[in-house]
């Protein structure tokens, strides 16, 4: 995110799309926000996985399972910390994953179990299935980001909306 933000300051962008989660929020007076979208975090499991064909799951009982998370300290590695300290225990992390395909192979074959923001799953690798946590893990915050100071520009008016009207359809996507 930081890169995102000095291309904002250096104006070498215009707009940004950034995220955060209620313990770090991007809050910088410099900034006018824009919260798009709620977007939720899930488990994935391999479709031959106990948990494959539930609809919720209590992150309780998920205590004794391998985990395949993010690295790099990626945000994702403290969502995982923070759910599972929420319930009592400490994940069990097997392995990492450059990137959620990764994750999601690393799912498929039986590994481990991983969390992933919903739209990381728009691309859902076969042999595997998102399971939504009960109670819920940590959402993080889709937010469109530009300078307080400047005064936007048709064209960032334009984008500003469709990235609304993008973010109106995705919630509607995650209602079904």
């Amino acid at each position: 995110m930081g890169g995102l933000l000095a291309m904002l300051e250096s104006r070498e962008i215009q707009l940004a799309l950034l995220w955060d989660y209620h313990w770090r929020r991007v809050d910088d007076p410099c900034l006018t926000v824009t919260h798009l979208i709620d977007d939720p975090t899930v488990l994935i499991v391999a479709r031959d996985h106990r948990l494959a064909g539930r609809e919720s799951v209590d992150i309780t009982e998920l205590t004794d399972e391998n985990w395949i998370t993010r690295a790099d300290e990626h945000p994702v590695a403290d969502v995982l910390a923070r759910t599972c300290q929420a319930a009592g225990f400490r994940p069990t992390v097997s392995f990492h994953a450059h990137d959620y395909q990764e994750a999601q192979a690393m799912v498929s074959i039986g590994l481990g179990i991983a969390l992933a923001p919903r739209p990381a799953l728009t691309n859902l690798l076969s042999g595997i299935e998102a399971v939504s946590l009960r109670p819920s893990a940590p959402t993080r915050r889709i937010l469109l980001a530009r300078l307080t100071e400047r005064r936007p520009t048709p064209a960032e008016s334009a984008a500003e909306e469709l990235f609304r009207e993008v973010s109106r359809d995705i919630e509607k996507g995650y209602e079904r």
